[in-house]
């Protein structure tokens, strides 16, 4: 059954808008436009200024929901009751379909202006921690190319000087790799213990499924897919202040298994470092 041209546009914060036409739902982002046939709505909720649309989802599985904010009251209560009494009417005894699965997603036109916006607000501020690693590795740069300096001022062949760069910038590259895993490993046991988690549904992206979660800001984003899924919901963690930082949900098991790797990360930094300094100290003797 069509919705009629009288349901209102709701106009939300940023820029998003929900309206509804002949072919279903349609939200509008400045860098995405969200498409959701009205088979697979549930229920149109109208909070205050908050409409949440629930999608249909089978039983015992958490449904997804869009949610727009800063709308009109009336405007919301009258698209609620407009939506919701334009729903097909659906078996009580059939099980009902995940409506994530026929969700459409298209990028807009201004979609690279609009991800350079997403970009700044998911930036995160630089935190001290990378700001001490960032300082140190400029420091063992700085004082790898002047120990390389050396050499070559002490009289030994130009070759050495190189050697020495060479093994040095490698085994600072292999520490830069070590510390890179050590927190992709951090976020992995610490977000799903102490950030939100929420499942990851499939869209279909320009006839391709992807994932992606819906956050509390409202915003879709993609969200990593973990190998073994194939068109099932799993659930990812994210964290309350930067909700584009997300992982996967795993067991420990999977997660302690990956420790070795910055282990044999750390060993090859301290080698390559120990064989930089063996070589260069030949030449100032």
């Amino acid at each position: 059954m069509p919705i009629t041209s009288s349901v209102p546009v709701l106009l939300g914060d940023q820029g998003t808008e929900l309206r509804s036409d002949d072919a279903g739902l349609l939200i509008r982002r400045p860098h995405e436009e969200v498409r959701i046939p009205l088979a697979a709505v549930a229920h149109v909720h109208a909070n205050g200024r908050v409409v949440a649309v629930e999608l249909t989802a089978p039983a015992g599985t958490e449904p997804t929901r869009y949610r727009i904010e800063g709308v009109s009251r009336a405007s919301g209560t009258a698209f609620e009751e407009a939506v919701n009494g334009s729903l097909p009417e659906r078996p009580a005894d059939e099980d009902p379909v995940d409506g994530s699965t026929l969700v459409t997603v298209t990028p807009r036109a201004d979609a690279r202006a609009g991800r350079e916006e997403d970009d700044e607000q998911d930036a995160e501020p630089l935190q001290p921690a990378e700001l001490v690693i960032r300082c140190t590795m400029a420091a063992v740069g700085l004082g790898l190319v002047a120990l390389s300096a050396g050499v070559v001022v002490a009289g030994d062949h130009v070759s050495r000087a190189l050697a020495v760069l060479l093994l040095g910038g490698t085994g600072l590259a292999i520490g830069r790799a070590a510390v890179r895993t050590v927190a992709i490993l951090w976020n992995k046991w610490y977000l799903p213990r102490h950030g939100i988690t929420i499942e990851a549904q499939p869209v279909l992206i320009h006839g391709r499924v992807n994932y992606g979660y819906t956050a509390t800001d409202g915003r879709l984003r993609p969200a990593p897919t973990p190998d073994g899924v194939r068109g099932e919901a799993y659930h990812v963690a994210y964290h309350p202040k930067y909700p584009a930082r997300v992982v996967a949900c795993q067991s420990l098991g999977a997660v302690f298994k990956w420790l070795p790797v910055p282990v044999v990360f750390t060993a090859l930094t301290v080698l390559f470092g120990w064989s930089a300094v063996a070589l260069a100290l030949p030449a100032f003797r």
